[in-house]
């Protein structure tokens, strides 16, 4: 994985810098800061020094309709989660994509539809989509779905059980970074779980998912992709973990006919502690085939998505 880290603000006027090097400044910081990059306040109201960006690989990608002005910036154990998620995915299918979203700006602070990723702790990640023959699909726009798997506005596009659960198991494991939110639409965060039930996934896991797979309150329900939000890291005391409810801020269009409330805050469990003690990660069954057309699934594959999709809206307060 390539990683380039943004530049940290002095505050040194550019000429003066020859003669006074801000090593007090920088050195006050610590290694521990100067790797991960500073998240200060909070998603909803922050600022991003010295992030990581996140670079397209051949087993990662962004989503083509947030890839305008390089919303990729995160601190580094964000980056890196999710360029870990993204190699396990494919370690275990080796044709799989993962399909990112934006994050934040390489400052951070404010983005167009949303109402977090200020700060660098946030990312959002497409669903996997799948063919009915299990072949992946790789739409232009996160693509919506129902509890039953099939996709709103797609015919012949599936949920992917197997790669949308191994995504939540390596997101919920990382052994660096800490999930604290992992926000889904309830019919499909009850999928995931029962399917990861029938695969045999460990209790442990299956708990710590159902613990930050939430859908939000007070918001559009996430029915068309995952936001990861993970917790601050311990040495950032600038670092705001719980965001305060946003009001101000005039709430984003309405999608599919959905209607956002607008600035409540979510609430959800208290997250496990960080370092928490997890069984190592098991390998899901890889000789497994891809999932089975059910009784009412054509055997045809699906044309492209409808040109008429929307832009996906992420109305996150909390």
């Amino acid at each position: 994985m390539s990683l380039s880290t943004g530049a940290f603000s002095t505050g040194v006027p550019a000429g003066a810098q020859a003669k006074h090097r801000p090593t007090a400044r920088v050195g006050s910081l610590g290694p521990a800061a100067l790797r991960f990059g500073r998240s200060i306040g909070s998603p909803t109201e922050g600022h991003l020094l010295g992030g990581a960006h996140l670079e397209e690989t051949p087993y990662l990608r962004i989503e083509p309709s947030d890839s305008a002005g390089d919303v990729r910036w995160g601190l580094e154990p964000l980056v890196t989660m999710i360029d870990r998620a993204a190699r396990q995915i494919r370690r275990q299918f080796p044709d799989a994509v993962t399909s990112v979203g934006h994050l934040s700006r390489e400052g951070g602070g404010e983005i167009d539809r949303h109402r977090s990723h200020e700060s660098g702790r946030d990312a959002d990640i497409g669903f996997f989509v799948r063919s009915s023959t299990g072949r992946q699909l790789l739409p232009k726009h996160f693509v919506q779905f129902r509890g039953d798997g099939t996709a709103a506005s797609w015919p012949g596009a599936y949920f992917d059980d197997a790669k949308n659960w191994l995504l939540v198991q390596a997101l919920v494991t990382d052994p660096e970074a800490h999930v604290t939110h992992l926000f889904v639409a309830a019919p499909l965060r009850a999928r995931l779980l029962g399917y990861a039930e029938r695969m045999g996934a460990p209790a442990n896991v299956r708990m710590r998912a159902a613990e930050v797979l939430q859908q939000p309150h007070g918001a559009l329900p996430h029915d068309d992709h995952f936001h990861v939000r993970i917790s601050c890291p311990s040495h950032m005391s600038a670092c705001v973990e719980n965001p305060a409810m946003r009001s101000h801020r005039a709430a984003p269009p309405i999608a599919h006919g959905r209607r956002s409330a607008g600035g409540h805050a979510v609430v959800t469990p208290a997250p496990t502690p960080h370092g928490a003690a997890l069984n190592p990660l098991p390998a899901p069954p890889s000789a497994a085939p891809p999932d089975q057309p059910g009784p009412d699934e054509p055997d045809t594959e699906p044309d492209v998505p409808p040109a008429s999709m929307p832009v996906p809206v992420d109305d996150v307060d909390g």
